[in-house]
Formats: C-alpha cells, structure tokens, sequence
C-alpha cells in the first residue's frame, strides 16, 4: 500500500463526517487507506465514523482511554499499512488531490524526510478566510511523512499531548528535511474549540516546548566550552510608580506576578548565575525575593519615570561588584512576561558565537525592545552602544498598558 492517511479524533463528531468524506474521496485510487483513530471519545463520535466502516479501505482504532494526540498518533502509524503516512485533525478536511500531490512530489524527492503542503485557515461555515504557508507558519497535519524514516527517528513523543509537531522538529534538528508543496491542500478549521486555542496549549505546552529548544542549546553550549567559567548576573529594573498601568510589575499574568516571569527565565536559562531586582519599592522587593532573585534597594532619585533605565543597571552594578563583580550583565525588562530562558540563552550564544560586545533582543521587524540586553561587564559603563552590538528576534512584548496584556494572553 502507498499511503495511509491518519485521523485523529477526541469530541469533534460535529466536524467528522466532513473531515472522513475528504480523506475517503482522494482521487488517487485505490491504494491508499484511511485509519480513524479515536481517543476514547465521549461524543458520538464512533456512531458517526461506524457509517462508513462498509468501505474496504477504513479503519478504526479506539482508545480504552485518552492518551493524547501523540500517542494516539504513533499508534495509528505503526498499525498503518503505507509506504507513507499524512496526519488530518477530525476537525479539518483535505484537498481531493491531497494524496495525489503530494506522493508525486514525495516519489520525486525520496531523499527527504516528507512534505508538507500549505494550507487555509477556514471557519466553522468553511468560509475561506487567509492561506497560510506551512514553511513560515508549520503545523502538525498536512504532512507526508516517509513511515519508516519517521519511525526510525522514534515518532512523536509521548510525553507531548500538544505541540507534538515542534517537539519532533527541535529534537531531530538536522534531520528535520521536509520540502513545500506550495499548494494550500489542508483546511485549517478555527472554531472555539480548537485544541491551539485552549489554555493548555497555549501556556503549558508553549512551556515544555521552551524548556526543550533551552535544554538542546544550552547541552551545544555546554558541550563546546562556550561561557564556560563566566560570572553571568542578570539585573531587573522594577519600579512602582507606573502611570500609565498602576502596579503593573505586581500585577498578576498566568497566575502568578508580573516580575516573577523575568526572574523564572533567567534561572531556567541554565547560565545566569544571580538575578537582582531593584526597586524603590519594598513590595516588588518582598515579591521578588520571594521567587528567588537578590534585591536592591533603589534610592528615590533614581526611580521616576524620566530616569534612563541604564542609570539603573550601573547604580546596581556599583553594589554588585563590591562582592563579585561580573563578566557578563543582563538587564531583563520585569514587563515582558513572555521572555523565555531560550530567548536569554539565544542572546548569550549569539555574544560568544559572533564575538559581540553587546546583544540586543529584536521585534520581528528588527526593531529593538527593551526585553533582553546582555552587555560584556568592561563595556557596561560605556555612554552608547559598542560598536560590536548585535541583536537576536524574540516575540517578547513590552507591557505598558492593561491592554497590553491581550497580545499574550
């Protein structure tokens, strides 16, 4: 058999029929099977896919219990038959030329590790909305994938109920070859139900992904000597005085205070060695220490909101190097929630790799926010930029208003 499509499904018995007709109606032929398989789902999910269990090449698999995407996943691939296998969501639907397309680009390519295809994002009426390409924008479906290179790199893992995708592409790195059929084959359903959408995806498994992409570069890091023996402090600037959003440093995101985010980072980083915060504020100072970073107190001049937040770095620095005095300084901005320890890490790699004297943390329009600067410590008095300054992208977002809080959360 060429191809085995895989439909993986948990509550969406409103969306199934639609998804199953596309993945039945391929005009490839007849070598190709579609394999539903169900996880443990509480709907009617199975009444519905039992309508068209007559037909020769479906089949289905069902869950004594939710697993989760991925496990449910690499179970279907290892009952499947294909030379090659594709990965369709239950609440999506497929091109009829889906198969057809992409195993004649595949066949021609058999080199790679597989294919993907771009797609469309559609709402709940299946009104076209945008397409969107899958090389600047991947997602876990729409895929040819070789079966047994795939399985040979260990499929999808287990432990990833979501984001199982990324996680598989951060893992194999190099190996990860997959080429674009430019052709929007796949329609990328969006409705409140999506899975992309919920909480869980968003927060947790943004978490585990981010945790991943840090732990692989921090072991090139490690494995290559870089930083090795460095003193690395990070500084937060917080004060209390905002005025265009009162208390915002304090104010709780995802459960926990604002300032705390910064600090978790930088400890999760695997390479800063201390972590300050200064403030005016004995509150942000309690809270902060609290969650595991040293505290200065920051005299009254230096803490209205017409002061450079450089100014702020050396008064701290000037306590700092009393005791220790660093290599490397990081001044991490407390109202960018959304910085990770792989965005810090990045900075620091980059300093060493490209032999910057400072790094800067870039938009994605390569303009400068003020999330992340990492500064070698003999330039750190200097009164402008060093002339070997650089920059890396990070998605990070400066807070300054309430409503600030909606591109994140």
């Amino acid at each position: 058999m060429i191809a085995s499509i895989i439909v993986t499904n948990y509550n969406y018995s409103k969306f199934l029929r639609r998804c199953l007709r596309s993945c039945l109606g391929q005009t490839f032929g007849e070598n190709f099977e579609v394999i539903l398989i169900d996880d443990n789902s509480t709907d009617n999910s199975l009444k519905i896919a039992e309508e068209f269990k007559k037909l020769n090449n479906f089949k289905i698999i069902k869950n004594k219990k939710n697993i989760g995407v991925s496990r449910s996943a690499n179970k279907a691939i290892k009952n499947s038959k294909g030379k090659y296998f594709v990965r369709v969501d239950a609440d999506d639907f497929i091109s009829k030329h889906t198969l057809e397309q992409l195993i004649f680009f595949i066949e021609q390519r058999k080199e790679i590790f597989g294919v993907a295809c771009d797609y469309t994002l559609i709402d709940k009426f299946e009104k076209k909305l945008k397409r969107i390409s899958a090389k600047e924008k991947p997602i876990s479906c729409g895929i040819l994938y070789n079966k047994n290179k795939f399985i040979e790199q260990g499929l999808y893992n287990n432990k990833f109920r979501h984001r199982e995708e990324e996680e598989l592409r951060i893992r194999l790195g190099k190996k990860y070859i997959l080429d674009y059929l430019h052709i929007p084959l796949y329609r990328y359903r969006m409705h409140k139900e999506n899975k992309t959408k919920s909480g869980a995806y968003l927060f947790y498994f943004k978490n585990k992904i981010t945790k991943l992409r840090n732990d692989y570069l921090l072991a090139e890091i490690r494995k290559k000597g870089i930083l090795k023996n460095k003193k690395i402090i990070a500084i937060i600037p917080a004060r209390a005085g905002s005025k265009r959003f009162k208390n915002k440093n304090t104010y709780k995101v995802w459960g926990r205070p604002m300032i705390s985010w910064a600090i978790k980072a930088a400890k999760e980083s695997g390479l800063v060695n201390e972590i300050y915060v200064s403030s005016e504020s004995n509150t942000i100072l309690k809270i902060s220490k609290k969650f595991g970073a040293k505290t200065i107190l920051r005299p009254r001049h230096l803490s209205n909101d017409s002061v450079p937040k450089w100014n702020v770095i050396i008064h701290a620095l000037e306590q700092i190097k009393k005791k220790n005095k660093p290599d490397i300084v990081i001044s991490l901005q407390a109202n960018s929630p959304n910085v990770t320890s792989y965005d810090i890490t990045s900075c620091l790699y980059a300093m060493k790799k490209y032999n910057r004297n400072e790094i800067m943390s870039l938009d994605k329009n390569l303009m400068q926010n003020s999330a992340i600067r990492v500064v070698k410590y003999k330039y750190a008095y200097q009164k402008s930029l060093s002339t070997f300054t650089g920059g890396v992208i990070n998605g990070a977002v400066d807070i300054h208003y309430e409503d600030d809080l909606k591109k994140i959360i």
